[in-house]
């Protein structure tokens, strides 16, 4: 098994990084680099309506966004799992054909699945999943381990980062999150048991803080620096 102080040298530059991009292509590049994979795609994942919202990737040395990716992850049981189990999961050959709904049909080139999902405060908040490998044979329940801790520490960092930013108080983010998910100031005011009055405000410190002209342009920024 890969111990966690081996990757020391690589959280120390997620860190360095300025961007959530950057720190999105390190952790990739790291993932990449220690273990027998070709591609990562990272997908955003949401308890809410169980969604799966691409983000970035890296195959054949490309990094390119994925944003036009998503999808129902209950549809696709490989992930579904893995993420209930919150440990790395490897599929391969017909075990990887049973569980694929008939409605996502599998390229002739893809013959293993891997699924990582990404960890923090024990909550899964994104997985990066694999179909291109160096080595199949390396996979086994040790290395799965391995990338299980793997995860857990990167979702951990990501999140130290973001509390390090204290960009929003705590019930500045709350309605912000509420505006994400669609609801209404009248309806963020009831759920919080706050005047409309005292929502409208929060916001307007949120888009302060977060340099945005408008509640759309807030909330991109927090999906962007990661905050959501």
């Amino acid at each position: 098994m890969i111990e966690i102080p081996t990757f020391s040298e690589q959280f120390t530059k997620v860190k360095e990084q300025e961007t959530h991009e950057g720190k999105l292509i390190v952790v990739l590049e790291t993932f990449l680099d220690y273990f027998p994979v070709d591609n990562a795609y990272l997908f955003r994942f949401s308890s809410i309506g169980v969604l799966g919202e691409g983000v970035i990737a890296i195959e054949y040395n490309r990094i390119h966004y994925i944003h036009e990716q998503r999808y129902d992850v209950r549809t696709v049981p490989a992930i579904m799992t893995s993420i209930q189990e919150k440990r790395a999961s490897f599929l391969s050959g017909k075990e990887l054909f049973k569980i694929t709904s008939s409605n996502h049909i599998l390229s002739n080139e893809i013959t293993a699945f891997l699924v990582t999902p990404i960890l923090k405060r024990g909550n899964v908040i994104a997985f990066i999943y694999s179909n291109c490998f160096k080595d199949e044979e390396r996979i086994d329940d040790d290395l799965l381990d391995s990338i299980t801790l793997f995860s857990k520490r990167v979702g951990e960092l990501i999140h130290e980062t973001y509390a390090e930013q204290h960009l929003l108080s705590k019930r500045e983010f709350e309605v912000m999150k509420e505006i994400a998910n669609g609801f209404s100031t009248k309806e963020i005011a009831v759920s919080l048991s706050i005047s409309e009055l005292t929502v409208k405000q929060y916001v307007k410190l949120a888009r302060n803080k977060l340099n945005a002209s408008n509640r759309a342009h807030a909330v991109a920024n927090m999906y962007r620096l990661g905050i959501l």
